[in-house]
This record gives C-alpha cells, sequence and structure tokens, in this order.
C-alpha cells in the first residue's frame, strides 16, 4: 500500500471527517466533553461543516491530507493536517503583489509564486459555493460549535489553562502553526502522521520559521522525531465536572532547522 500526499477539497469533507472523528474519539477526555459522543452523528455534523472550514481562511491557512487508492481505483483518506500562516507569511505575499519590484524579488524567494505554500491552499470557491457552504455550516452548528458539547463550564474550565499557556508560549513571536493533525486509527503507525508534518516542516524552513503544536501525550513520538521540543506542560484536574483523571496536554516548538 502506497500513501500520497495531495491537497484538499471541499468533496473530501466527507472522509476527512471520519478520519478525524474516529481519531478524536479514542482520547477518553475529548470523548467527555460531549452528552452522547454516538459516532455517527458527529462524523455527519463534521462532515456537513468541514466544506466552510476548509475556505473561509483561505489566506491563512494550509490543509493536506493522506490517502491510498486501492486496486479498484477507490481513495480512503487516512490522515488530515491543519496549518496556519503567521502574518509575517502573509505581510510578505501582499507587499509582493504590491509592486514589480519586490514581486520579482518575493517570486525569487518562493520559487517563483506569488502565493505560500499554494500546494496546500484549498481552491477558492465560487459565490454560490460560499454560500452553500456557509448554510450547511450553520445547519450543523449549535453557538458556532458542533452540537452536543456539554454545557456544564467544563468546556471553559478546561480550555483556559490551554489559552493562558498558549498566550505565554506565542506572545511577540511568529510561527508556522501545526493546528490540527490526525490519522485513522486503523493506519496508525504507518507513518501518515509523519509524512503530513515533514510536509508543514519543509515550509518552515524554507521561509525561516520556527513551528509550534499543542499535543496530547500520543503525539509527542511523531513531533519529537521531527526535532519538536516541550516548552510547556499543562496538567487540568477536571474531577469537578466528572472526569477521572488529569487531562495532559503539551506545548511544543521546533526551531529552524530542527535544532534545539
Amino acid at each position: 500500500m502506497s500513501f500520497i500526499l495531495t491537497p484538499c477539497t471541499p468533496a473530501d469533507s466527507p472522509q476527512i471527517a471520519r478520519a478525524i472523528m474516529l481519531a478524536r474519539l479514542t482520547d477518553p477526555h475529548w470523548v467527555f466533553l460531549w452528552t452522547d459522543p454516538n459516532p455517527t452523528r458527529l462524523i455527519t455534523d463534521v462532515a456537513a461543516r468541514f466544506p466552510y472550514t476548509l475556505v473561509r481562511s483561505r489566506d491563512h491557512t494550509r490543509h493536506q491530507m493522506v490517502s491510498y487508492v486501492d486496486e479498484s481505483g477507490e481513495k480512503t483518506i487516512v490522515g488530515y493536517a491543519r496549518w496556519t500562516l503567521p502574518d509575517l507569511l502573509l505581510d510578505a505575499t501582499h507587499q509582493a503583489l504590491a509592486g514589480e519590484a519586490n514581486l520579482e524579488k518575493h517570486n525569487a524567494a518562493n520559487g517563483g509564486r506569488d502565493v505560500v505554500w499554494p500546494e496546500a491552499q484549498v481552491q477558492a470557491p465560487t459565490e454560490d459555493e460560499l454560500r452553500e457552504f456557509k448554510e450547511r455550516f450553520d445547519a450543523a452548528s449549535d453557538g458556532g460549535q458542533v452540537p452536543g458539547m456539554k454545557r456544564d463550564g467544563m468546556v471553559e474550565f478546561r480550555s483556559r489553562p490551554l489559552e493562558e499557556a498558549d498566550e505565554r508560549v506565542t506572545r511577540g513571536k511568529e510561527f508556522l502553526t501545526l493546528d490540527y493533525l490526525c490519522t485513522h486509527p486503523d493506519f496508525w503507525r504507518r507513518g501518515v502522521g509523519s509524512m503530513l508534518v515533514a510536509s508543514g516542516l519543509q515550509v518552515a524552513d524554507r521561509c525561516g520559521l520556527r513551528t509550534y503544536v499543542m499535543s496530547e501525550p500520543a503525539g509527542l513520538k511523531v513531533y519529537s522525531k521531527h526535532g519538536f521540543r516541550v516548552v510547556e506542560t499543562v496538567s487540568t484536574d477536571y474531577s469537578r465536572f466528572g472526569g477521572q483523571e488529569p487531562q495532559v496536554l503539551y506545548f511544543l516548538v521546533r526551531e529552524v532547522g530542527g535544532g534545539v
């Protein structure tokens, strides 16, 4: 079986949603967020929302997936990653487009292209497509979130220390940020996550940027392999809400070239 790394399209949303949700449902801390963590319902709602998620911040975000094609020609998506570009790269692109001299300089630094990492940028939708994607997103939303999250204050309680740590790590700095990484559980330990991480790191090194990610314990091995180091650890005891053990998350940074 040969895996391939490709851009994402809205048409891929159902399979990407399935890979994401099945991966997330292996984490008991994530499962505990929901009143009814029914996989079918969650996959359906996320699939409906995902096309709009892909296209709504095209300038800032980059999306890639890993898939394979079987002998019958059917494609199966097994991994997904979403990255956020720092303002530094966006500013450079916009400046380059402002004048011919700057454009030539920017293109020379980016392989003749005036958009950073264009192969991972989702194609721009038509106005009709954008309207349709937004309607589907809203119909599968509750206060902007996937329906079914508990409303007892637990989400905010768990999120607050993570937001504070994120602010401490990123304040005043520019990173290429890995916002989301998942591999379908049936394809763990097959190099899928590593393919997705390595793709973004090539861009970071080419642009002279550090890379940043927040990780659950299960992700530490792949990030360490690629030169990340832990700079903060947050352990949150949410037993007051019924949690059985603290949730532990790690904040990791990789220097340019993977040095520590």
